[in-house]
């Protein structure tokens, strides 16, 4: 288990503190895009599903970015590292850091005097915005490009500003309608995207490897 704490720290160090600096200064500058006081079950809904949401494109989508330098990628492999072991804490950091963002945002709109009910309304974000950072998550893993992933989440999210009826049980900005029951849904999805994004890079690693671009 060393060896791998030794990769998830050098990952951290060189790829991926941007995006935690970034989710900092995201959750810094918070007060200057959303209101925290007084909040009713809509509004508290509207601040998690349209602004808190990005919280999971920035912070599970780069996961895969040390292995998108071929000569890192082609080191793991030499080393027959089983690639979910190399993932797994990554995807872990990545999960306790987007979980507190959801709780911090939480009771911050608790404590401002929110008319809302807090525990379907954590529930439901967790399990949207696991959802919505799975898709880049998954993207990336198959590309093996961070960036398309980012696109492909970031356009999944838009498409849902207009078209959410087209998407039934996926669609995303169900609570702000009132429906929480989709919750169930967006967390099945997450976990098939997760397992099945790590199940990919473990199949190009051992069959074809990945083509760098």
């Amino acid at each position: 288990m060393e060896k791998y704490a030794k990769l998830t720290v050098s990952f951290v160090k060189r790829q991926y503190y941007p995006h935690l600096l970034l989710t900092v200064l995201f959750a810094a500058c918070s007060g200057g895009f959303v209101s925290f006081k007084g909040l009713e079950a809509f509004q508290a809904a509207k601040a998690m599903e349209m602004y808190v949401a990005f919280a999971g494109i920035l912070l599970f989508t780069p996961l895969f970015m040390p292995e998108q330098d071929k000569d890192i990628w082609e080191l793991e492999r030499s080393k027959g590292m089983p690639m979910w072991k190399v993932y797994l804490p990554r995807f872990l950091l990545a999960l306790v850091c987007c979980l507190s963002v959801i709780a911090l945002f939480l009771g911050m709109m608790v404590n401002g005097g929110g008319e809302f009910e807090a525990f379907p309304l954590f529930r439901g974000a967790c399990c949207e915005i696991l959802f919505l950072g799975s898709i880049g998550f998954f993207v990336s893993a198959v590309t093996n490009q961070a960036v398309i992933g980012y696109m492909l989440a970031v356009i999944y999210f838009t498409v849902n500003i207009g078209g959410g009826k087209y998407l039934g049980n996926f669609a995303l900005f169900q609570m702000m309608k009132g429906e929480y029951g989709t919750w169930m849904y967006w967390l099945l999805a997450a976990a098939a995207l997760f397992a099945a994004g790590v199940a990919v890079r473990e199949k190009l690693a051992v069959r074809n490897g990945i083509a760098w671009h």
